[in-house]
């Protein structure tokens, strides 16, 4: 596994429960498992492709700024 701080899937909720399924049948620990997020992105009610790589870089962006307005709040 990585050490990466986020890992999204990008599938259905079915496919990643699936995924998940047959990697703790091959011996994977729930504790990892748990770090995978799916389906990858925000709710936003997103169907088309681009909607969902727009909710998936907003994710990553909410992600990556996470903590950061506590710290800049004095800039403003």
């Amino acid at each position: 596994m990585t050490d990466a701080r986020h890992i999204g899937f990008v599938g259905s909720r079915r496919k990643i429960a699936a995924l998940k399924s047959k990697l703790r049948d091959e011996g994977v620990a729930d504790q990892t498992l748990d770090r995978i997020k799916g389906p990858a992105g925000l709710d936003l009610g997103a169907i088309a492709p681009e909607e969902i790589a727009l909710s998936i870089l907003a994710e990553l962006l909410m992600i990556r700024r996470s903590g950061h307005r506590q710290t800049n709040i004095h800039h403003i």
